[in-house]
């Protein structure tokens, strides 16, 4: 593990970011903008909040550098997801529709 990496880990720790000491998204994260790498400077708030964003959407559809087929892969993923869901709400929808009109009377 590098330096510049140990020293990320070490600087998001002191704002209460939870890394491991071999933490694979703060690596991932250093490596996907090449200006991070060459930099001699020390990071700073701007690179935590970069690293939250990062991070918020990493795995999701609006992935930075990602192909249009993984995007669309993901949204389906997300299109069954939501289905799943509408109907676990359905579900408990009506059991409590049954239940007030039980206790109507």
């Amino acid at each position: 593990m590098s330096e510049m990496v140990l020293e990320a880990i070490k600087f998001f720790r002191s704002y209460g970011v939870k890394c491991d000491d071999d933490d694979k998204w703060v690596q991932e994260w250093l490596n996907s903008d090449p200006s991070r790498k060459v930099s001699k400077e020390a990071f700073c708030e701007e690179d935590l909040y970069d690293f939250n964003e990062w991070c918020r959407w990493k795995g999701s559809v609006y992935e930075k550098g990602i192909d249009d087929q993984t995007k669309i892969e993901r949204l389906l993923e997300e299109i069954n997801e939501l289905k799943s869901e509408i109907i676990v709400l359905r579900k408990q929808n009506n059991e409590l529709e049954a239940r007030l009109r039980m206790n109507t009377f």
